[in-house]
């Protein structure tokens, strides 16, 4: 495959489409392959990765801990949720900040409720964009768009 193929964007520019292709055909790609030639400072790669140990020791650790917030669930009625999903909230100040917050605290707070219904709605949006050439999952991406264009009916029928 050529690289022609491949959307290029002010970020992912065709040398960095290029170094992934070469990676891809000299070693393998995986994470580890793709890190190991980036160590090259000249690499168009290097500046997609944090060389500092310490701030990549921190950044990782972040990870880490939302990691570890995700994997609590809670069970109600017989269906497993999350325990916690990331909102914004409001301070005291007026400024907002993303907290992770109980689901069921969420769910009954109609913003934050909301909030994570259009982030659901554009994961699956993008899941549908991915797979939709895919003539087995038709109905599927399907019934993403009609609930997307009923929820956006239904909240356009609210603000009036």
């Amino acid at each position: 495959m050529t690289d022609e193929i491949y959307q290029t964007t002010k970020t992912i520019t065709k040398d960095v489409v290029k170094e992934i292709l070469e990676v891809e055909r000299e070693e393998g790609l995986n994470a580890e392959n793709l890190v190991e030639r980036a160590r090259d400072r000249n690499n168009p790669l290097h500046n997609f990765f944090e060389w500092d140990n310490t701030e990549a020791a921190h950044q990782y650790r972040l990870h880490q801990g939302r990691v570890l917030i995700n994997q609590v669930k809670i069970v109600v009625q017989n269906q497993t949720l999350f325990g916690f999903e990331n909102v914004r909230v409001e301070l005291a100040d007026g400024n907002t900040e993303r907290f992770y917050k109980p689901v069921m605290e969420i769910l009954n707070n109609e913003e934050q409720r909301k909030e994570l219904i259009k982030r659901a709605l554009q994961t699956q949006k993008y899941w549908a964009e991915q797979y939709e050439k895919y003539s087995e999952l038709k109905p599927i991406v399907v019934a993403i768009k009609t609930t997307e264009r009923n929820l956006l009916r239904k909240w356009q029928k609210q603000k009036k």
